[in-house]
Formats: C-alpha cells, sequence, structure tokens
C-alpha cells in the first residue's frame, strides 16, 4: 500500500504543535531537543513557515502567527454549528457563573471550539483550538455516546484509554457501560475524570451535519456536584442544547 504522505509537511505541522507544547514560543535550539530533530531541520521549516505568515519572529524566539486564526475560522464556520451555538453557550455561562465549552470531534480526539467564562468560572486551559481524549472528558464521552460501538473501539485502538487523573476510565468494558448509561440519561458527567477538583455536566448535540458535538458546564467538584447545583446545571445544559438544536434546523 502506497504512502501518499509528504514528510516535509508532517515536520512542519510538528513543529508547529512543539511550539504549542512549549508554552506557545520557543527557540529553535528549544524546538530541536523537544523534538528530537536537527537544528538545521528545525530552522529550515521556521524560515519557510515565517514567510508565510504561520510563526512570527520575535528575536530568537518563535510563536504563532495570526494566519492560523483564518484557517482557524473557516474550520469553526463551515457547517454552522459554532455559529449557532456559541451565543447559546455563552448565555449559559453568565446563567450559570461556571466555564461553558462546546467541543468537536476530530479525528478521534476532542477539540475545544468555544469557551465562555461566566463570573465565577475557574480558570482552566480549555482555550480554543486544544485538544484532549474523549474518554477522559464529559463533552467527550457525550460525543462518544453518539458513535456506534465500531467507531468507539476504532478511536480506543488510535487513541488509546490513557489515565489523565487517578478517576479517568481506562477499562474499555467500564467505557462502554458509561456510554450505555449516557444514551440512557442523554447528559454525561466528569467526576475529576481530566482534572483535579473539577467536574462537568456535558450534553451531546444533534447535529444536520457529519461532526460529532456537545455542550457542557464545567466548575469545581464542590459547587457542580451539589444537589441542588447540579439539577440546575443539569437543566440549563439540556435547555440550551434543545436551544441549539432548534435553530441549526430552522
Amino acid at each position: 500500500m502506497s504512502d501518499d504522505r509528504v514528510q516535509a509537511t508532517a515536520t512542519s505541522v510538528r513543529i508547529l504543535e512543539g511550539i504549542v507544547e512549549l508554552d506557545g514560543e520557543a527557540g529553535v535550539t528549544e524546538l530541536s531537543t523537544h523534538l528530537s530533530l536537527a537544528k538545521s531541520t528545525v530552522y529550515k521549516h521556521l524560515n519557510t513557515l515565517q514567510t508565510t505568515g504561520v510563526v512570527v519572529q520575535r528575536g530568537d524566539r518563535y510563536r504563532i502567527g495570526l494566519k492560523t486564526l483564518e484557517f482557524g475560522g473557516y474550520a469553526q464556520r463551515h457547517d454552522g454549528i459554532y455559529e449557532t451555538a456559541r451565543p447559546e453557550i455563552e448565555s449559559m455561562a453568565r446563567k450559570s457563573g461556571e466555564l461553558a465549552n462546546l467541543m468537536f470531534e476530530e479525528g478521534g480526539r476532542g477539540v475545544y471550539v468555544h469557551t465562555a467564562r461566566g463570573d465565577d468560572a475557574v480558570d482552566l486551559d480549555t482555550q480554543t483550538g486544544r485538544r484532549v481524549h474523549l474518554h477522559a472528558t464529559g463533552l467527550g464521552k457525550a460525543i462518544l455516546a453518539t458513535l456506534d460501538d465500531e467507531r468507539v473501539r476504532t478511536i480506543i485502538d488510535r487513541h488509546g484509554l490513557p489515565e489523565v487523573t487517578p478517576h479517568t476510565i481506562t477499562d474499555e468494558e467500564a467505557l462502554f457501560e458509561e456510554l450505555a448509561a449516557i444514551r440512557s440519561a442523554g447528559v454525561a458527567y466528569d467526576r475529576e475524570e481530566c482534572v483535579p477538583g473539577m467536574a462537568c455536566i456535558a450534553r451531546p448535540l444533534s447535529t444536520p451535519g457529519p461532526r460529532p458535538a456537545a455542550i457542557s458546564i464545567t466548575g469545581p467538584v464542590s459547587r457542580i456536584t451539589a444537589d441542588e447545583t447540579e439539577s440546575e446545571a443539569r437543566q440549563l445544559v439540556e435547555q440550551t442544547g434543545n436551544v441549539i438544536e432548534l435553530n441549526l434546523t430552522e
């Protein structure tokens, strides 16, 4: 079977990922060490990426350029889900006071597409574009619950079920049991499975296109799992999902 991948392109993408992994800014030597690539290779790729605006240079440091926002904007908007969901996600954040999120599945990973902060929201690393394992988040499990078992197994074979915290589900049978419960209840929970001390309530979205999506409210376990707060948060997530789905069909 032939392999049509262009290695140079793959290397450029890996260098961009390396910059992100190194807190968004890095020098040639730092990237070379981090990626186990020759410094000459890293420099040549960075020079090419700079001429296209994909990275920018400040002194001897490189960071992701604003050109990537143009690509990201098209990726967000191409099927209308983001533009429809965004105002509802922001409304959900205001009403709950917590973090409200929209996630898409791509390549078997979860991608944060939009995050809005309420007045009491905790500062978490959920910036737009961040990729996470689906099995370790409420959003991701909500998305997995919309997929057939064969597709879920394909994702597990590709990405595994790594332990993110001591509470993460790492057993395939246990995950499928959880997905069955999510399909029955219509919502998914994350109780410190991705970030210690944090919990979320998530709901999958029924979308007209092929891109799986989910929404959630995220906050400290002490607030999200309290009986009254959990009931209110779950109701808000369900209502917001209903509004988004209704607007998507209009």
